[in-house]
């Protein structure tokens, strides 16, 4: 019997938080008061009294993938390595995520050689990093993706939430998250 490989999660708390959330809309505690969407499926629902749409959603994972290209570039990494690994293959998951009713059933399209091929170990080249991330954020796999040798490490949370350990500048990592738009350590 496999036993299931124990994951150290102590990263945690060395790690620089990227996400889409305003420091603002935090309270005292670290807790995001704000109601936003959280995933690709509230495409379509409605926030602060206006429908969340896909091109709205595309522009914020856009964002992601910038930020995880840009980290690269920063560390002089040209890949990253996938490091742990869960992804779902399930028929049932297959047909809910690779479907025409899906709102992003074009860009899915672009993903689905990686989905389906993606194992622990493997490298990405910084030219197809972008379909990791964008699986990552859309709930598809979960996994780190690093490169050791230049001491950078891309995690991902849940709601958006993702996070660097790098060896970066913190002041330069900080301005450029927050040229591409996104908030650098907000709470």
């Amino acid at each position: 019997m496999k036993l299931e490989k124990e994951y150290d999660d102590s990263w945690r708390w060395t790690a620089d938080l990227i996400v889409k959330y305003a420091p603002e809309n935090y309270d005292e505690r670290g807790i995001y008061r704000k109601n936003e969407w959280l995933m690709s499926s509230d495409i379509g629902k409605i926030y602060d009294g206006k429908r969340f749409t896909r091109k709205e959603y595309l522009e914020t994972e856009d964002k992601y993938v910038q930020a995880v290209i840009r980290g690269m570039e920063l560390t002089g990494c040209s890949f990253l390595t996938v490091e742990y690994l869960f992804v779902s293959r399930k028929k049932s998951d297959m047909k809910r995520r690779f479907t025409p009713k899906n709102p992003l059933y074009e860009q899915n399209k672009d993903l689905y050689d990686m989905f389906l091929n993606i194992k622990e170990g493997m490298r990405i080249h910084i030219s197809q990093i972008e379909k990791a991330v964008r699986l990552n954020l859309r709930g598809y796999i979960d996994c780190d993706l690093t490169n050791k040798k230049k001491d950078f490490y891309v995690r991902f949370g849940f709601d958006y939430y993702m996070y660097f350990n790098s060896n970066i500048d913190k002041c330069i990592l900080k301005e450029e998250i927050e040229k591409i738009g996104l908030y650098f350590n907000p709470r």
